[in-house]
Protein backbone atom coordinates (compact mmCIF):
# COMPACT_ATOMS: atom_id res chain seq x y z
CA UNK A 1 0.00 0.00 0.00
CA UNK A 2 1.40 3.34 -0.88
CA UNK A 3 0.65 5.85 1.73
CA UNK A 4 2.21 8.79 -0.82
CA UNK A 5 0.08 7.67 -3.56
CA UNK A 6 -3.14 7.74 -1.52
CA UNK A 7 -2.22 11.37 -0.32
CA UNK A 8 -1.16 12.38 -3.78
CA UNK A 9 -4.55 11.10 -5.46
CA UNK A 10 -6.93 12.36 -2.50
CA UNK A 11 -5.26 16.64 -3.21
CA UNK A 12 -5.63 15.67 -6.84
CA UNK A 13 -9.63 14.51 -6.51
CA UNK A 14 -9.40 18.11 -5.06
CA UNK A 15 -8.27 20.08 -8.36
CA UNK A 16 -5.57 19.50 -11.01
CA UNK A 17 -2.39 21.01 -9.76
CA UNK A 18 1.46 20.94 -10.60
CA UNK A 19 3.84 18.94 -8.57
CA UNK A 20 5.22 22.49 -6.75
CA UNK A 21 1.72 23.11 -5.98
CA UNK A 22 1.42 19.77 -4.66
CA UNK A 23 3.98 20.22 -2.28
CA UNK A 24 2.67 23.27 -1.06
CA UNK A 25 -0.83 21.77 -0.10
CA UNK A 26 0.91 18.84 1.62
CA UNK A 27 3.01 21.12 3.72
CA UNK A 28 0.53 23.59 4.13
CA UNK A 29 -1.92 20.81 5.70
CA UNK A 30 1.19 19.33 7.83
CA UNK A 31 1.10 16.02 6.10
CA UNK A 32 5.05 15.90 6.57
CA UNK A 33 4.70 16.05 10.19
CA UNK A 34 2.28 12.86 10.71
CA UNK A 35 3.22 10.39 7.60
CA UNK A 36 6.79 9.77 6.11
CA UNK A 37 6.28 11.43 2.70
CA UNK A 38 9.14 14.21 0.97
CA UNK A 39 9.34 16.54 -1.77
CA UNK A 40 11.49 13.83 -3.88
CA UNK A 41 8.41 11.40 -3.19
CA UNK A 42 5.75 13.94 -4.21
CA UNK A 43 7.75 14.56 -7.33
CA UNK A 44 8.64 10.62 -8.05
CA UNK A 45 5.25 9.13 -7.05
CA UNK A 46 3.33 12.07 -9.58
CA UNK A 47 5.49 11.02 -12.28
CA UNK A 48 4.95 7.09 -12.17
CA UNK A 49 1.14 7.69 -11.41
CA UNK A 50 1.16 9.17 -14.66
CA UNK A 51 3.43 6.44 -16.65
CA UNK A 52 0.71 3.69 -14.89
CA UNK A 53 -2.21 5.43 -16.31
CA UNK A 54 -3.64 6.59 -12.71
CA UNK A 55 -3.21 10.27 -13.50
CA UNK A 56 -3.05 12.57 -16.67
CA UNK A 57 -0.27 15.24 -17.47
CA UNK A 58 -0.65 17.99 -19.49
CA UNK A 59 2.37 20.09 -20.24
CA UNK A 60 1.53 23.82 -19.97
CA UNK A 61 3.53 26.65 -20.66
CA UNK A 62 2.70 30.32 -19.61
CA UNK A 63 4.24 33.33 -20.89
CA UNK A 64 8.08 33.85 -19.68
CA UNK A 65 7.37 31.09 -17.07
CA UNK A 66 9.17 27.53 -17.72
CA UNK A 67 6.47 25.10 -18.73
CA UNK A 68 5.09 22.60 -15.95
CA UNK A 69 2.90 19.83 -16.02
CA UNK A 70 -0.51 19.74 -14.24
CA UNK A 71 -1.95 16.90 -13.07
CA UNK A 72 -5.38 15.71 -13.27
CA UNK A 73 -6.68 12.54 -11.41
CA UNK A 74 -8.80 9.91 -13.78
CA UNK A 75 -11.47 7.09 -13.47
CA UNK A 76 -8.63 4.53 -13.16
CA UNK A 77 -7.11 6.86 -10.63
CA UNK A 78 -10.16 7.14 -8.89
CA UNK A 79 -10.31 3.33 -8.80
CA UNK A 80 -6.75 3.28 -7.50
CA UNK A 81 -7.21 5.70 -4.68
CA UNK A 82 -10.83 4.19 -3.55
CA UNK A 83 -8.32 0.34 -3.81
CA UNK A 84 -5.51 2.20 -1.68
CA UNK A 85 -8.38 2.92 1.17
CA UNK A 86 -9.75 0.02 1.25
CA UNK A 87 -6.74 -1.68 1.61
CA UNK A 88 -6.26 1.04 4.86
CA UNK A 89 -8.74 -0.08 6.11
CA UNK A 90 -8.65 -3.73 5.81
CA UNK A 91 -5.04 -4.24 6.44
CA UNK A 92 -3.81 -1.48 9.02
CA UNK A 93 -0.32 -1.63 8.76
CA UNK A 94 1.59 -2.78 11.62
CA UNK A 95 3.17 -0.38 14.38
CA UNK A 96 7.17 -0.55 14.80
CA UNK A 97 8.58 1.14 17.34
CA UNK A 98 11.78 1.92 17.42
CA UNK A 99 12.93 2.25 20.61
CA UNK A 100 11.57 -1.03 21.95
CA UNK A 101 14.85 -2.09 20.73
CA UNK A 102 16.34 -0.14 23.64
CA UNK A 103 13.64 -1.69 25.74
CA UNK A 104 14.65 -5.10 24.81
CA UNK A 105 18.24 -4.76 26.07
CA UNK A 106 17.67 -2.77 28.90
CA UNK A 107 19.57 -5.36 31.39
CA UNK A 108 22.65 -4.86 29.37
CA UNK A 109 22.36 -1.30 31.44
CA UNK A 110 23.72 -0.94 34.78
CA UNK A 111 20.48 0.39 37.08
CA UNK A 112 21.31 3.93 36.62
CA UNK A 113 22.41 4.10 33.62
CA UNK A 114 19.33 2.49 32.54
CA UNK A 115 16.83 4.68 34.77
CA UNK A 116 18.40 7.84 32.95
CA UNK A 117 17.77 6.37 29.72
CA UNK A 118 14.67 5.67 30.25
CA UNK A 119 13.91 9.50 31.99
CA UNK A 120 15.46 11.03 28.87
CA UNK A 121 13.26 8.38 26.63
CA UNK A 122 10.30 9.96 28.20
CA UNK A 123 11.53 13.72 28.19
CA UNK A 124 11.50 12.96 24.52
CA UNK A 125 8.51 11.93 23.78
CA UNK A 126 7.15 14.45 26.52
CA UNK A 127 8.32 17.15 24.01
CA UNK A 128 7.38 16.23 20.80
CA UNK A 129 4.08 15.51 22.50
CA UNK A 130 3.96 19.52 23.92
CA UNK A 131 5.18 20.48 20.54
CA UNK A 132 2.68 18.99 18.97
CA UNK A 133 -0.25 20.43 20.74
CA UNK A 134 0.80 23.79 19.22
CA UNK A 135 0.61 22.35 15.81
CA UNK A 136 -2.60 20.40 16.88
CA UNK A 137 -4.03 24.27 17.38
CA UNK A 138 -3.22 25.40 13.95
CA UNK A 139 -6.06 26.32 11.35
CA UNK A 140 -5.45 23.20 9.44
CA UNK A 141 -8.42 21.00 7.85
CA UNK A 142 -10.12 18.57 10.67
CA UNK A 143 -8.77 15.21 9.69
CA UNK A 144 -5.04 16.94 9.91
CA UNK A 145 -5.10 18.42 12.84
CA UNK A 146 -6.93 15.27 14.17
CA UNK A 147 -3.72 13.22 13.03
CA UNK A 148 -1.51 15.62 14.62
CA UNK A 149 -3.60 14.74 17.95
CA UNK A 150 -3.51 11.49 17.35
CA UNK A 151 0.25 11.41 16.91
CA UNK A 152 0.40 13.55 20.42
CA UNK A 153 -1.49 11.10 22.39
CA UNK A 154 0.61 8.50 20.91
CA UNK A 155 3.53 10.26 23.10
CA UNK A 156 1.88 11.16 25.99
CA UNK A 157 0.81 6.62 25.70
CA UNK A 158 4.62 6.29 25.56
CA UNK A 159 5.42 8.67 28.43
CA UNK A 160 2.85 6.98 30.62
CA UNK A 161 4.13 3.38 29.61
CA UNK A 162 7.36 4.17 29.78
CA UNK A 163 7.14 5.59 33.41
CA UNK A 164 5.06 2.03 34.36
CA UNK A 165 7.54 0.35 32.77
CA UNK A 166 10.32 1.91 34.76
CA UNK A 167 8.29 1.13 38.26
CA UNK A 168 7.88 -2.53 37.52
CA UNK A 169 11.20 -3.13 35.98
CA UNK A 170 12.99 -1.24 38.74
CA UNK A 171 10.81 -1.67 41.42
Amino acid sequence: MSTVNLLILGVLMEQPMNAYEMQKVMDSRYIKRWTKISTPSIYRNLVTLCDRGYIDGEVVKEGEMPQKTIYTINEKGKDYFFDLMEKCIDKPETVYLPFTAFIANIEKLDDATGKAMLDRLYQTFFDKAHRLEAVAKAPLVYQGTSVIDLNRRMYLLFCDWIKEFKENYYG
